[in-house]
């Protein structure tokens, strides 16, 4: 039997190993402060200690990750070794090249930067689209608009994707860039359930209104066209009324610090109300702000309409008009149980339906005649027609006309006249 060379394993005293002591700890000879206060330097490499200052240890290796950068040290230089996090919608986004100006005074990096410069204008991808210089301020822009608008990443990705996807349609082409991209931050918005307002939108961007709306339409069907051609058949980007009302209530509630149940409900009579077609065809901006109105009401909450218009950027009329149309359909929206549990709020509620109620039929009584005048007016112009033909003078053509409508022949008339 052969020895093995080296030095032998620790063997307890009756021969049985010996498990590692976890709670030995490096204490420094000199200070012998338990606990140590030791800390490594990885500038020098050294582990030293902080009480007395001796070097317990040198060519200590750095394990910390290389991400950290140090740009604003050493004169702006940037000794970090490594790239910016990859972008999967860049075609080699990790990989480019950097001209240095450190030449040694002899112009050549200036030459080839401006040579770099053109390269990176000349390229572009399949069909004309922008350059990934260009898509890369592009996503920039996005970045940071979505940044101002407190937009979670899910949805600047969903954005840079669809604009990536309008650039290969085209769909930019004498548009302006950022309806382009506001365009992309609303698709983004509702792929992703975090509902936004065109007039939020616009308020960032500063686009108008109108153009969003031409750019989004646009959009929204070169990413279905694309969508389709890839088999993919979930309808990504479209939001019916209820759904967007939904979103927005919940960013309302949150900003009027109303509670989950104003919340609940609020989905709850929004959803019923469109069912119902009672403010079906309202965009969902007011019926979110009309129905949490009426939601207050009900709960007794000292929340005025003033207050839900602030919030949601919609006029005080607007709010209390979609109050009433739903308050006409009290019954119906409503859970049985709070007719019981809030009966100030339902009686405030019913009241303002049937004042809603008699006011509109008010409207619809004054606004159209009745039978009686009417055949009360067409008996007064054959009077008049008679007088008339009596005194040998030729009736009006609206009393001809009213006397041929009841029978009257304008033949007749001029007989008796001649007689």
């Amino acid at each position: 039997m052969y020895a093995v060379a080296g030095p032998k394993a620790p063997v307890g005293k009756y021969g049985q190993p010996v498990a590692p002591n976890l709670a030995v700890r490096h204490l420094c000879p000199n200070c012998r402060v338990d606990p140590p206060n030791i800390i490594e330097e990885y500038s020098h490499g050294d582990l030293v200690c902080a009480d007395c200052g001796t070097i317990l240890g040198d060519r200590i290796v750095d394990t910390r990750s290389e991400w950290r950068t140090f740009a604003g040290d050493e004169g702006g230089d940037d000794p970090s070794r490594v790239g910016g996090p990859s972008n999967p919608l860049l075609a080699n986004s990790p990989l480019e090249t950097s001209i240095s100006a450190r030449d040694g005074r002899t112009g050549m990096s200036r030459d080839l930067q401006r040579a770099q410069s053109r390269a990176n204008q000349q390229v572009t991808g399949p069909g004309g689209h922008s350059n990934p210089a260009q898509l890369q301020a592009a996503f920039g822009r996005v970045s940071e608009m979505c940044d101002a608008m407190q937009l979670p990443r899910s949805v600047v990705d969903g954005a840079q994707h669809a604009f990536m996807i309008g650039d290969r349609a085209r769909i930019s082409r004498g548009k302006n860039d950022d309806a382009v991209i506001a365009a992309c931050i609303i698709y983004a918005c509702r792929a992703a359930g975090a509902e936004r307002s065109f007039r939020e939108v616009c308020k960032v961007t500063k686009v108008s209104k109108s153009e969003l709306g031409r750019v989004f339409t646009l959009l929204r069907t070169a990413v279905q066209a694309e969508n389709a051609a890839k088999g993919i058949s979930h309808p990504q980007g479209l939001s019916s009324a209820n759904q967007s009302a939904e979103g927005l209530l919940g960013r309302f509630c949150n900003y009027l610090d109303l509670g989950n149940a104003i919340y609940n409900a609020s989905k709850h009579i929004a959803t019923v109300a469109v069912a119902k077609s009672a403010i079906d065809g309202r965009s969902p901006l007011s019926i979110a702000a009309g129905v949490l109105f009426f939601t207050t009401i009900l709960f007794e909450k000292a929340t005025t309409a003033k207050e839900v218009a602030d919030i949601a950027g919609v006029s005080e009329s607007t709010i209390k008009l979609i109050c009433k149309k739903v308050a006409e359909e009290l019954d119906v929206v409503i859970r049985p149980e709070w007719k019981s549990q809030y009966p100030a709020g339902y009686a405030n509620l019913a009241a303002l339906g049937k004042t809603s109620q008699a006011s509109a039929a008010k409207s619809s009584r004054a606004g159209t005649p009745s039978v009686a005048a009417g055949a009360a007016a067409a008996a007064t112009d054959k009077d008049k027609d008679k007088k008339s033909t009596a005194n040998g003078s030729t009736p009006s053509p609206d009393a001809a006309a009213n006397g041929a409508s009841n029978g009257t022949s304008n033949g007749t008339a001029t007989n008796g006249t001649a007689k």
